[in-house]
């Protein structure tokens, strides 16, 4: 279905509060909405609608294309399509397509959200070849900030014969050049969307079961309570204020404190940065009315694995909890419930997140579970030993650690995530029983044996945050004595992390005799 008539409306006269001296310029636009052909339909003649995506990155430059068929310079965009649900969507595909930046590496500017920051009318020459006579375009520009650093562009050949990024006062289209000059966009992303983190005494949180309705952002799973900002919300509280408001009438929080941004998925697949206000509340929310949603109930952090529930916000709030345990003296790692696999994990897990710092650009690493071990094994394998994937090799080391990352086994581990699946980075230790020395008195050796970082992810910090993660751990179960043997590539971290040379120890190696081990083998 093309984006509904209504919905591009709504958007026009949103638009015309912001320009209303541009009311006269728009009017044949609404004229055209009001009509009975499809106004994004490339057929509609002689006017129909188009959408361009504005991406600004931190150094207030623009991107343009440079278009095969027209020999202009323009910002990437084009005809809406009839999958496209609405017109921001279209601009967000068109920018995929044109320049290979996937959705997720963008995110609204806060100033503007989803209203355009543009409308612009231009005349079409006549296209015979396509059957095209003279036509006009109102493009409707969306703009977008660039989430992280610049994405390698991938063009799309047959219709872009390159790509540049100009700087405000060079921007090729006049009336975009004038909006942007006088808008105060600094490419840099801000949080655009508000949620409440609500906590009681007894440590539960309150979760939101959304609708399962098409349209609805995560639909049918538990979330925190809040939404978008808009237009008339001078700050994120007044944002996360209304919606509490709106969604839930009757619940009054005193107090909303800042606790993290969070980024989550929206529904054009657009990167949203969340700002989560944390606040207090006891009471019984089913004396609450509810006016969006299915339900809302309290749930221990020891529950939240069994809920269906996004990865961000699980892992933001057993950091919350985990932090909340320490200010008020508690160990997480002491509160394990019945002792159960998954309580163990989790209270590990919350431990972690609130001592050990994440890297750089994300990835926060966790606990490695027994369903890790065939990753931990190929990094191993291929990272560490330098071997060729031996999938006999790979099946008995994977099954070899899986036993062994069990609560209670003797290997530990700490792993990051890669977002496309599988592990980002590893860090594992077998601890062994040793004789109690002066030293170590407890008895305790750990041998690190995998620290690896897939190539393309290096030198961001997850090495580090995982291997600081495994030692944390370790320190926890008493281990004093550390045994591992470091590459001069990567001496340097583990240095950074406390390890020095010991010329006490020394390292010798035997090769079992060919008649041992036959012996063993029989």
């Amino acid at each position: 279905m093309p984006p509904a008539r209504s919905d591009i409306n709504a958007l026009v006269q949103m638009y015309l509060t912001r320009y209303p001296s541009e009311h006269g310029a728009v009017e044949p636009l609404l004229t055209l909405l009001e009509g009975a052909q499809e106004p994004t339909s490339r057929a509609t003649m002689p006017t129909h609608i188009t959408c361009s995506a504005v991406v600004i990155d931190r150094d207030r430059r623009v991107l343009h294309m440079h278009h095969r068929a027209s020999g202009l310079v323009l910002v990437p965009g084009g005809h809406p399509e009839p999958g496209d649900r609405t017109l921001l969507a279209a601009a967000v595909r068109e920018v995929g397509e044109e320049a290979g930046i996937k959705a997720g590496d963008l995110c609204l500017t806060p100033q503007l959200l989803g209203i355009p920051i543009d409308i612009d009318f231009h005349d079409i020459e006549a296209r015979p070849d396509k059957g095209e006579p003279p036509h006009r375009h109102y493009d409707v520009r969306f703009a977008f900030y660039l989430v992280g650093e610049h994405p390698e562009l991938v063009l799309q050949d047959a219709e872009v014969a390159g790509a540049e990024w100009r700087h405000f006062d060079a921007v090729s289209s006049p009336t975009l050049r004038a909006k942007l000059l006088d808008s105060g966009l600094d490419g840099r992303p801000e949080a655009v969307n508000a949620s409440a983190l609500i906590f009681d005494d007894a440590g539960r949180y309150l979760l939101h079961l959304r609708d399962d309705l098409p349209g609805i952002w995560e639909p049918g799973a538990f979330a925190l309570l809040g939404g978008g900002r808009e237009p008339q919300d001078v700050t994120l509280e007044d944002t996360v204020r209304r919606e509490l408001g709106e969604e839930v009438p009757d619940l009054v929080i005193p107090d909303l404190e800042p606790f993290a941004v969070e980024r989550a998925t929206g529904s054009e697949e657009l990167c949203v940065p969340i700002q989560v206000f944390a606040g207090r509340w006891n009471g019984d929310p089913d004396r609450l009315r509810l006016t969006e949603g299915i339900l809302l109930r309290w749930f221990a952090p020891e529950m939240l694995h069994r809920l269906r529930l996004s990865p961000a916000t699980r892992t933001l709030l057993l950091r919350h909890a985990a932090q909340r345990s320490a200010l008020l003296g508690q160990d997480p790692r002491k509160q394990r419930g019945n002792g159960s696999e998954e309580s163990l994990l989790v209270a590990d897990q919350a431990h972690m997140e609130a001592t050990v710092p994440g890297p750089r650009t994300g990835g926060i690493p966790r606990l490695a579970v027994p369903g890790d071990a065939g990753e931990i094994a190929r990094l191993r394998s291929e990272l560490i030993l330098s071997e060729p994937l031996d999938g006999h090799w790979l099946s008995l080391c994977r099954d070899h650690l899986a036993a062994r990352l069990v609560p209670g086994g003797d290997a530990r581990a700490y792993v990051v995530d890669a977002p496309e699946g599988g592990l980002a980075s590893c860090a594992l230790a077998l601890v062994d029983a040793v004789l109690p020395a002066p030293r170590y008195p407890k008895g305790l050796a750990a041998r690190i044996q995998a620290v690896a970082t897939v190539p393309g992810r290096r030198r961001r910090g997850y090495a580090k945050a995982a291997l600081t993660a495994l030692l944390a751990h370790l320190e926890g179960d008493g281990v004093t004595l550390y045994e591992l043997h470091a590459s001069d590539e990567s001496a340097p971290l583990y240095a950074a992390l406390g390890f020095t040379q010991d010329p006490a120890l020394m390292r010798m190696t035997r090769i079992p005799s060919a008649a041992h081990s036959a012996a063993r083998g029989a």
